[in-house]
């Protein structure tokens, strides 16, 4: 997967349109769906490449990942110009607690799939978009409906199936349950993370550019995980062919943001979020292809629930968004 939610995966959860009027045109569907499978096997491949990282550690990761996205969202906010500090001291606060949220989400990412498979990992970390509905109505105050209580049941049980805790299922993998409890408690936490960065990109709405969040999350990134580095006394630059693998992984995710920003614009951002949820299915199959692990059929059968969750709120979110616009331009039509 893209290995650090970025914002413009925020945009899709929260339903944002399409900033590109022609969309609706069929060479525009397919060019925003192919874009949006490509960004779905990219984030999935990244994580792919991580895997095979052996001896450095989530802090190595986020820095690579942080630099490189410093590299490329600089340029941009300089053509731009613009501002990296807003005039209101509340936007910057909630723009750096954006930053936090992202960046412990991805290191809480990279963490756990030191110690589970990718495919579970992935399906654990894409309940956050069921999530972000619950936390919108406790945090948001928007309505509840009970699909959406329904639809966090539904996930909860997936998280169950791919979790598998012995004491409901024994001991059913050759993984240790200690380390299989502690990826999904890590991959848990990772949604959690991302689900809250949401909640204050919805609060702060179209107040800011992408950009600007983009570069706090990069030097934040880059502070923390120096940080913890040398705290933990790990601090060291990785063997050859780990930092070969980390950079690859750093370039596949950015590669992966960029094909999202252009499905986004080419096609409607729920039908974008809808394809982008494959990132489960390639996760499954790469990880049969390349690591030789078969899914158990719990847990086959919990990512389907998340991913079925995540579809059918992704939906209902589009369907939503289009009958507001239809009724603005009937609006607009009567008067």
């Amino acid at each position: 997967m893209e290995t650090t939610r970025t914002h413009c995966k925020n945009d899709l959860v929260m339903g944002t349109p399409s900033q590109n009027k022609d969309g609706s045109g069929k060479c525009n569907k397919i060019i925003g769906f192919t874009f949006a499978l490509l960004a779905a096997f990219s984030w999935a491949l990244g994580g792919l490449v991580f895997k095979y990282v052996k001896d450095a550690g989530a802090d190595e990761l986020q820095f690579a990942r942080s630099i490189m996205q410093f590299v490329v969202t600089l340029p941009l906010l300089t053509y731009r110009k613009e501002k990296i500090f807003q005039d209101d001291l509340k936007t910057n606060i909630f723009i750096i607690l954006r930053s936090v949220t992202s960046v412990l989400g991805n290191w809480f990412y990279f963490s756990s799939i030191k110690f589970i498979p990718l495919g579970d990992a992935v399906s654990v970390l894409s309940s956050y978009i069921t999530l972000v509905g619950l936390f919108a109505c406790i945090c948001l105050k928007e309505s509840c409906s009970l699909i959406k209580a329904f639809l966090s049941i539904l996930t909860f049980v997936g998280l169950v199936l791919v979790a598998r805790p012995s004491f409901l299922f024994g001991n059913l993998t050759s993984e240790s349950p200690s380390n299989m409890m502690a990826g999904i408690l890590l991959a848990l936490c990772a949604a959690l993370c991302f689900t809250l960065a949401i909640i204050i990109v919805r609060y702060l709405g179209s107040r800011i550019h992408y950009s600007i969040s983009m570069l706090h999350y990069s030097w934040l990134g880059i502070v923390y995980s120096l940080a913890s580095a040398t705290s933990k006394g790990t601090l060291q630059i990785p063997c050859m062919d780990d930092l070969l693998l980390i950079s690859l992984g750093a370039v596949i995710g950015i590669f992966g943001q960029l094909f999202a920003i252009v499905a986004v614009q080419k096609e409607k951002a729920g039908q974008v979020a809808v394809v982008l949820s494959s990132e489960i299915v390639f996760a499954l199959l790469l990880q049969l292809i390349f690591l030789g692990y078969f899914p158990t059929l719990t847990s086959f059968i919990g990512s389907l629930l998340i991913l079925g969750s995540s579809v059918i709120i992704t939906l209902k979110k589009a369907r939503s968004n289009a009958g507001k616009e239809e009724n603005t331009c009937k609006d607009k039509n009567d008067s």
